[in-house]
């Protein structure tokens, strides 16, 4: 999908319906990532509920530039 955005980038109708194709893929990979984890271990969150929902997962350090 990358390869194929970035080929399309001079057309912007075609970039634009590429980005909402790559944006609803991402959108299902993160919901059933959710749906997962929540079996792994009991929890259960509403999938719209992600799409509001502030960031409360603890991150890795490493991956916050320092100032």
């Amino acid at each position: 999908m990358t390869v194929e955005l970035l080929a399309l980038q001079p057309d912007d109708a075609a970039y634009a319906a590429g980005l909402r194709t790559l944006g609803r893929q991402l959108v299902h990979i993160g919901v059933a990532l959710i749906r997962r984890a929540g079996d792994l271990d009991g929890t259960e969150l509403e999938p719209f509920a992600l799409l509001n929902a502030l960031d409360t997962e603890n991150h890795d350090r490493t991956e916050q530039s320092e100032p």
